[in-house]
């Protein structure tokens, strides 16, 4: 799946082309209902083919050819878990991107002007990737979560070697004197685990912190107490992202896998509420939030906008309006977001869109 800045480059790419956007879903419990995919697209198809009897020949010619690349493209695909959902995008006689995405999709296709990227957005959380630790007080285990699939980064190990003090060839006695100064030889070995600890979680929140970077989540499983204490190490905006959560110390990929999903996506929709909570409050103090179309396009015009936020039902039931924004959010370097949950329940009772502002405009023209 295409990245953010891909996404941008693909949108500019298409502008002023006839572009048919190509939407599978493949998320499917029920094996029978596998083929049910091609049955909406063929629908899809259809309306798009009706609504050019009017056109001109050479764009019904257009959607005729890139009809054709798009059904051979999908060809070959399979729904399933592996699967979920596939895009595509056609004009020209060109196969500008097609592939499979790590989240269902609603089938669907669009023949505009330019690409249609709105339901891409929903995908693009999924390509962040989130960070699942796993620790104990002598290893922490790194494992990158992504596209579904869990891969190892990098292991910690305690640097300790504590030297048990010996008695006739045996270990000696409990409490038996190493000599150290005259303190007990357990305490001096428990001394000198706890500080090999101390720098085992030092080491492996420094590494932590470079890998999350900006934006990526962090789960931290294993043993509670060094869990807890590793994400104590953390500096406060990767705290920020980062959760403790109940997880085996000895989790395989495959449970890592289902927890990491299970447990951004808890994430995710906690931190969109949050910002549509943000945004609706900042709008009602004439601050720097816009709600609904006509508040949000008039923000895009004056170059208003840093974060621009959308649902699924809105990118769906107002496609020519949702590509003008986004094309909008793009040129001005903004990013776009996908709301779901709570937040898309709260966001499609005001109009389905809206914008986190770099500064707003007050009624006498002064920008703050």
């Amino acid at each position: 799946m295409m990245t953010h800045a891909e996404l941008t480059k693909l949108e500019h790419d298409l502008r002023g082309l006839r572009v048919l956007s190509v939407y599978v879903n493949g998320d499917v419990a029920n094996a029978a209902a596998r083929g049910q995919w091609r049955t909406e697209l063929k629908n899809a198809f259809d309306d798009i083919e009706s609504s050019l009897r009017g056109a001109t020949h050479a764009e019904r010619e257009g959607f005729a050819q890139s009809r054709e690349l798009a059904l051979k493209e999908l060809a070959d695909f399979a729904p399933g878990e592996d699967s979920p959902g596939w895009v595509g995008f056609f004009s020209g006689g060109k196969v500008h991107y097609d592939g499979v995405v790590p989240v269902p999709m609603p089938t669907q296709a669009t023949w505009t002007e330019g690409a249609n990227l709105g339901p891409c957005i929903r995908a693009l959380k999924e390509t962040r990737p989130v960070f699942v630790v796993v620790a104990d007080s002598a290893h922490v285990r790194i494992h990158r979560y992504a596209d579904r699939l869990v891969s190892h980064v990098e292991t910690f190990e305690s640097p300790a070697k504590v030297d048990q003090p010996y008695f006739m060839s045996r270990p000696a006695p409990q409490g038996f004197s190493s000599g150290t100064r005259g303190r007990p030889g357990a305490e001096a070995a428990q001394r000198e685990l706890r500080k090999a600890t101390e720098l085992l979680l030092s080491a492996a929140a420094e590494k932590i912190e470079e890998l999350a970077g900006k934006d990526a989540r962090v789960l931290i499983g294993g043993i509670p107490l060094a869990a807890t204490a590793l994400h104590g190490r953390l500096v406060k905006n990767v705290a920020a992202r980062a959760r403790v959560i109940t997880l085996d110390v000895h989790a395989t990929d495959a449970m890592m896998a289902e927890s990491a999903r299970e447990h951004a996506s808890r994430i995710r929709e906690a931190e969109d509420l949050e910002r549509i909570e943000q945004v609706v409050s900042a709008r009602a103090q004439g601050g720097t939030g816009a709600v609904g179309v006509k508040d949000t396009a008039r923000a895009l015009v004056n170059g208003q906008v840093r974060e621009l936020y959308v649902t699924s039902a809105f990118v769906q039931d107002h496609v020519d309006q949702a590509v003008d924004a986004i094309r909008r959010a793009f040129d001005e370097g903004a990013t776009v977001e996908h709301m779901s949950g709570n937040a898309a329940q709260k966001l499609d009772a005001a109009g389905g869109i809206a914008a986190r502002l770099r500064f707003s405009i007050a009624s006498d023209g002064a920008s703050a």
